[in-house]
């Protein structure tokens, strides 16, 4: 196993982490420590945080955690009834290419202006045409915003798209008076609807928020500020979450759960992950390009090794198109077993009887144990026949347009999040030309896929979500790996119920 240069400095890159983490629990133990949150302000340390002011740059689930306390969707998930509710909107119809949404009134911006259907219509526009957003794709088959009145308007598809909602579940909606006042400075006047006002801002810093006095909504905060500072090493995190210098964290390690749970200062909670791990097999790569190389792949991962010994059994291995807690599951889907004899036999059958040597990529920091992972990959696939070189890139690189979201990577892992559809990552990763992160195109997947789309009815629509699972079973252009449990770590004072989808939602918590 071939590693890059900034793996190969991992030694000394954790003797600096640890020694950092031990030097900021010296300075706040010398400083005094808080050992309980505060109702004037909760710090969060989280593993991803937002890159800019610019609200449709980014395309991640921690980032929409953080958006949705300043500008807020039309629906949102009811993790309870696992459906979409209302939020900015009171109701909505689906007519096939048309959904024909009913604002709420009486909402107003931060800065006091009213919504209405211009601000969704302006705020959908934007998405879809600024150069700088990550997700214009999200909207692609949006094709028409009609607004009947300043509560009502019409949304129209190229096609009958039922899973719409899913779409609009993640996509806020912005002030058009204030672009209209601000122009080419929009973003640095941050408006929206939500429980929180922003303050400041600086990167690779902290995000701080204001407590919305006026909120329109329900709760209402109870926390006046909050700070949000990413931190990516993981003893950082819980050194700053022990110690009292912090209120909250995301991504507690698996390994850690049982010793932060004798301290009775803290509250240590988990949730199943609604994240959906895997690794991308790009066909418009050379050895991707060949089925058969794909299939080897998956006969080369023991994923239920790795989630027992990497992540202490905290996880559940995908047996097909997604997790068991997703719409459209299988329960009937089996994956690839571990079978590296297997593997070598097919990829002689590929021209690649003496192996084949590939380069895996990821960003490392960005998601639980993410190095142990790929190493423990990259040591499985070896008896399979893959001689796997590792490259590590910063999250920005790794993920913008020289990255994945310009097609540039062959070989990844990744970690789709806020998924409780199956269709999502399906659709998003498969369907021929939704996205450039795979370059892959199936003409029989995509005609099942834009059947289930069309499909009211959840019996006939979960067949069809099954269907595209055996497909993309047969054909391989991933390799399914697993949800693992998402666990947070808080201050004992702290009453708060985490979420699935990597949402923090501060105004839901309470201060004991």
């Amino acid at each position: 196993m071939k590693l890059e240069t900034g793996i190969r400095r991992s030694s000394w890159k954790q003797a600096w982490t640890l020694a950092a983490a031990l030097a900021l629990v010296m300075g706040m133990l010398a400083s005094g420590s808080a050992w309980a949150a505060s109702k004037e302000k909760v710090v969060i340390y989280h593993a991803g945080s937002i890159d800019s002011l610019h609200p449709y740059n980014h395309s991640l689930s921690p980032a929409y955690g953080i958006w949705e306390h300043i500008m807020e969707p039309l629906v949102q998930v009811d993790q309870k009834s696992n459906q979409y509710v209302p939020k900015l909107a009171e109701s909505w119809e689906f007519k096939g290419k048309e959904w024909v949404f009913k604002l709420k009134k009486g909402i107003k911006f931060h800065d006091g202006s009213p919504f209405t259907a211009h601000d969704v219509a302006f705020s959908f526009n934007r998405i879809k045409t600024d150069k700088k957003s990550l997700q214009r794709r999200q909207l692609r088959d949006l094709v028409e915003t009609r607004i009947i009145d300043d509560h009502t308007l019409v949304l129209v598809t190229k096609k009958p798209n039922i899973v719409l909602l899913d779409k609009l579940q993640s996509r806020f909606i912005m002030s058009k008076a204030a672009a209209d006042k601000y122009g080419k400075d929009v973003d640095k006047h941050v408006i929206g609807t939500g429980p929180y006002k922003f303050v400041s801002f600086k990167r690779d810093g902290d995000l701080v928020l204001e407590r919305n006095d006026d909120y329109w909504g329900s709760p209402k905060p109870q926390i006046k500020i909050m700070v949000w500072r990413k931190v990516t090493e993981e003893a950082a995190r819980v050194a700053a979450l022990e110690s009292g210098q912090v209120d909250a964290i995301n991504a507690v390690p698996a390994h850690e759960v049982a010793r932060l749970k004798q301290n009775p200062k803290l509250s240590i909670k988990s949730v199943p992950g609604s994240r959906i791990y895997f690794l991308a097999l790009n066909p418009g790569f050379k050895p991707w390009d060949n089925k058969l190389v794909r299939q080897a792949a998956n006969y080369s991962v023991d994923a239920y090794s790795i989630v027992k010994n990497i992540f202490d059994g905290a996880g559940f291995v995908v047996e097909g198109a997604g997790g068991r807690q997703y719409i459209g599951y299988d329960p009937n889907a089996k994956r690839y077993p571990y079978d590296p004899k297997k593997a070598r036999e097919l990829l002689a059958k590929a021209g690649y009887p003496d192996g084949v040597s590939v380069k895996l990529y990821y960003s490392q920091g960005r998601y639980p144990k993410d190095t142990e992972v790929v190493q423990a990959i990259a040591a499985q696939m070896k008896k399979g026949g893959f001689d796997v070189e590792i490259i590590t890139q910063e999250w920005v690189v790794f993920w913008g347009k020289s990255g994945v979201n310009g097609g540039k990577m062959p070989f990844y892992y990744i970690g789709r999040g806020s998924v409780i559809d199956v269709h999502t990552h399906i659709e998003q990763y498969f369907k021929t030309g939704a996205s450039p992160r795979i370059a892959y195109s199936n003409p029989e997947l995509d005609r099942v896929i834009e059947a289930e789309m069309a499909e009211a009815d959840p019996e006939k629509r979960a067949k069809l979500l099954h269907q595209a699972g055996r497909i993309l079973k047969e054909d391989s252009p991933w390799v399914p790996l697993w949800n693992l449990a998402d666990i947070y770590g808080t201050a004992g004072n702290i009453e708060w119920q985490p979420r699935s989808d990597e949402r923090i939602r501060t105004w839901e918590m309470r201060i004991k």
